[in-house]
């Protein structure tokens, strides 16, 4: 058998799509290589192992491609915890009484059962509820925001507290029931390293529900990676082998939940608290930013004047998945088309070196323009001149370019009148505030995730779906259908 992880991927997915047949040893290869000693061959497994399989099958939003997953992610836990160097996970997991890969697949099976919370809850004793994060911003918003809301008209009286990464404070800092638990995933880092966050979480949630007893707080997780999805369990004591019955713990099973249907990510988590509360409350995201950086955001397009013109927010950014960029040339012909047509345009230089370097590519190719007789001009922004530059200086441009927190970031999206972008954490920001949405969705896995990871909100949103799997993207076409989107969205009055 190869060696290559992705040869062992390809050969195990091709075998199960061809006979349904579950080829252990493709993964056992897999998992002994994303445990070696060898820091080289572990980082290419654990590339392989998330971004080819794990990802592919979780965005396939299929219930067979749950079952796979969970087989599989167990097998690979299962070798994991035997790693000297995992020790505290195999621990860990005795302690929940998994002891080995078939216990994670029949606990990872009993908690895609939904029973309704109403006969299980006293809701007036409910002191705390932990709510996981999704780790990525995107899927905060379009899924934790939503059972956040729901939680606080459900239980009025407890404090809600998310578990996750620092910027969820600044996205949803604006709320005072809500508290925050910082818990950084290791998104970089081997298998058994991204296994090891669970520790982390654990402890986090030991040191939360310290104090409480049972049925005084309830863990949310809402298919979280913190859990790898659901496989590696969170609470005080032990599980009991029907999950389903537990009053501690909710799960959510995003990539099966209505399958049968097109509705997004955000209405599916909807309709699945309708289920557990026995009543229907529709709920959309939201994002309560903090008074401090809508202010800053306010300031900042107050003192470009925009008049007249459209404000349109832009961000180029994909969260390392390249396969979701169209590419520069159409990055900066977007931008041209938008400014000559008279629209003011605040562009987000995104996270990471990279992401920097496209944006000033695309700064560099629009600045070579004329416009109204002058050069078109783009003004820089970050954290240390927005605290440095007098607010009654004028600012003048048709550029606003922005490097900085995504706090401020998303207090200028709500100042805008539409966004545009790519599939990633902004058109969800966008839609969540209320701001009219154009999301150009570029490579999608399956269909089924591109009716997922529709923007849901209040305002309208349109989806341009661009297969950059099957070839060359005709950019000066594409370019004309998204601003074509974007002068019939702008027709509306302004807010």
């Amino acid at each position: 058998m190869k060696d290559d992880p992705e040869q062992l991927i390809a050969g195990f997915l091709s075998e199960y799509r061809a006979s349904g047949n579950y080829s252990r040893d493709y993964i056992a290869r897999l998992a002994e290589l994303a445990t070696s000693e060898d820091p080289t061959t572990t980082e290419s497994a654990t590339r392989a192992f998330f971004g080819s399989l794990v990802e592919r099958l979780a965005d396939s939003f299929e219930p067979d491609a749950v079952s796979l997953y969970n087989r599989a992610f167990s097998q690979v836990i299962d070798v994991c915890r035997r790693d000297p160097r995992a020790t505290q996970l195999d621990r860990e997991l005795r302690e929940y009484g998994l002891r080995g890969e078939e216990d994670l697949v029949e606990r990872a099976t009993g908690l895609r059962q939904i029973a309704p919370l109403s006969d299980k809850i006293e809701r007036d004793k409910v002191r705390r509820i932990i709510v996981l994060s999704r780790v990525t911003l995107g899927a905060d918003v379009a899924i934790a925001s939503v059972i956040i809301e729901r939680m606080k008209l459900e239980f009025p009286a407890a404090e809600i507290v998310l578990v996750g990464g620092s910027k969820g404070s600044e996205l949803f800092g604006g709320d005072s029931r809500l508290s925050f638990r910082q818990l950084v995933y290791r998104r970089g880092g081997t298998t058994a390293e991204r296994l090891l966050t669970w520790i982390d979480l654990l402890r986090c949630v030991r040191d939360l529900t310290d104090g409480l007893t049972a049925g005084e707080y309830l863990v949310v997780d809402p298919d979280s990676r913190l859990t790898q999805l659901g496989l590696l369990p969170v609470g005080n004591g032990r599980e009991s082998d029907r999950v389903a019955q537990q009053t501690d713990y909710m799960f959510f099973p995003s990539r099966e939940y209505g399958s049968g249907t097109s509705r997004s990510l955000s209405e599916l988590t909807s309709l699945w608290l309708d289920e557990l509360f026995c009543e229907s409350f529709p709920t959309l995201p939201r994002v309560s930013l903090r008074e401090t950086d809508i202010k800053a955001a306010r300031d900042l397009i107050d003192r470009i004047e925009p008049g007249s013109r459209p404000v349109i927010a832009i961000n180029f950014g994909v969260g390392e998945n390249e396969l979701k960029r169209v590419g520069n040339k159409f990055e900066a012909m977007l931008v041209t088309s938008l400014v000559m047509d008279g629209a003011l345009i605040i562009l987000d230089k995104g996270a990471g070196d990279a992401e920097v370097a496209r944006a000033n590519a695309v700064i560099a190719e629009v600045t070579r323009i004329e416009k109204g007789g002058r050069r078109v001009r783009a003004i820089d922004f970050d954290e240390e001149k927005l605290i440095e530059a007098p607010n009654t200086h004028r600012l003048d441009g048709e550029i606003l370019v922005w490097n900085g927190r995504i706090g401020v970031l998303s207090g200028l999206i709500g100042q805008s009148d539409l966004y545009i972008g790519y599939d990633s954490a902004g058109q969800h920001i966008a839609s969540a505030l209320g701001v009219k949405c154009i999301d150009v969705f570029a490579g999608y896995s399956s269909p089924r995730m591109l009716e997922r990871w529709r923007p849901t909100g209040s305002a309208e949103t349109r989806t341009i779906a661009v297969d950059t799997n099957r070839g060359a993207v005709y950019e000066n076409e594409l370019v004309a259908e998204v601003h074509g989107h974007a002068s019939e969205m702008l027709r509306t009055s302004r807010k």
